[in-house]
């Protein structure tokens, strides 16, 4: 009853979703603005204690008609069959399931690369509304950047990222930050299991809640004077910091993407 009660009240807010009439890509344009890669990106919350809990970001994709979730590895080994998944709506409020909801028999079953902190999982839409929600709000495999090479350092850069966050929300919506690269690729220690993986660094930190949010290159701001499509180039893994305070953001680069989707049947 409880999931059923979920679904319903999930569908009646999408069929209000007055957010969505200004951003709906309806000639599958390839130019995104922040307003709606935020719409994209999600956020994962593991409760722990009735005080606690551990969160996470993730990225809605598609490919080849089929619908992923997007996320760090050392994010979604967190998520168990009752964790939840938190969508922007209308209004910045927040629209609260079950990740089970969206999965192959209720279970929770990643995809998990095998050197990058990188991991997918399948999402099924229940019903039109949310195979709608995610025709419109979910970023194309044809703009993920397949190159083993990194932007000009002179391009700024987008990634999105929640704060670690309680699900008692009477609003929500994601952070965005704008950074420039401070690095080509570089191989060094994943912070999580201390193995070797290829990153690249940008000039400002991220934060605790942001791990699995997506970086982007060309997305549309306000006086936004350039043109192309918005490029999906990395996943954000975490802050690295030193001894003298200070602190870069490590990426893990796009290309491990392709590692994903390519095993896929």
């Amino acid at each position: 009853m409880k999931k059923i009660i979920q679904i319903i009240g999930f569908c009646l807010l999408l069929f209000n979703l007055t957010v969505f009439s200004q951003s709906v890509k309806m000639k599958k344009d390839s130019l995104w603005t922040i307003d709606e890669i935020s719409n994209m990106s999600v956020y994962l919350y593991q409760k722990v204690t009735d005080t606690t809990g551990i969160g996470g970001t993730g990225t809605i994709i598609n490919h080849n008609k089929r619908y992923f979730l997007l996320t760090a590895n050392h994010v979604a080994k967190e998520m168990k069959v009752n964790s939840q998944i938190v969508f922007r709506i209308a209004g910045d409020k927040p629209a609260i399931l079950n990740l089970s909801l969206f999965t192959l028999n209720h279970k929770i079953d990643w995809i998990n690369h095998n050197e990058a902190d990188l991991s997918i999982i399948e999402l099924l839409p229940f019903n039109n509304d949310i195979q709608k929600r995610f025709e419109e709000s979910s970023f194309s495999s044809k703009f993920i950047y397949k190159g083993q090479d990194t932007l000009p350092r002179d391009n700024d850069v987008t990634f999105f990222g929640y704060p670690l966050l309680d699900l008692d929300l009477k609003h929500f919506s994601s952070l965005s930050f704008t950074a420039y690269l401070a690095s080509g690729l570089i191989t060094n220690k994943r912070y999580d299991t201390k193995s070797k993986c290829t990153f690249y660094y940008l000039d400002q930190p991220s934060m605790q809640g942001a791990s699995g949010g997506g970086v982007f290159c060309s997305v549309k701001k306000a006086m936004y004077m350039g043109s192309g499509r918005t490029l999906l180039i990395g996943v954000v893994h975490g802050t690295a910091g030193d001894n003298t305070g200070g602190k870069l953001a490590a990426i893990t680069p796009s290309f491990y993407i392709w590692d994903l989707l390519n095993k896929l049947n």
